[in-house]
């Protein structure tokens, strides 16, 4: 038998390989299933840039920079705890 090649990411090592139903799958591509995945194109969504409240001084620094990212076609990612005031002034 011919050693287990995966489609999606080209995965041999038998470690990273899996068993389910009979049929073979990738460890590594277990989020796509071991299916080859299409690339699809993201357009921006329409959504409101001003905001009908004010907000705290951190936030609107943040926010700014959000926004100059968004207008720049760039990916930003905000780390913040649970229940801190992202959205709205408490």
């Amino acid at each position: 038998m011919e050693p287990y090649k995966c489609p999606v990411c080209g995965n041999t090592d038998i470690h990273s390989i899996g068993m389910l139903n009979g049929k073979l799958y990738c460890r590594r591509c277990i989020s796509f299933k071991g299916e080859e995945v299409e690339h699809k194109t993201s357009y921006p969504k329409k959504a409101p840039i001003h905001l009908e409240y004010e907000l705290f001084p951190e936030q609107k620094v943040l926010s700014d920079k959000l926004v100059e990212n968004y207008k720049k076609g760039l990916d930003s990612l905000v780390f913040a705890v649970c229940g801190s005031p992202k959205t709205t002034n408490p």
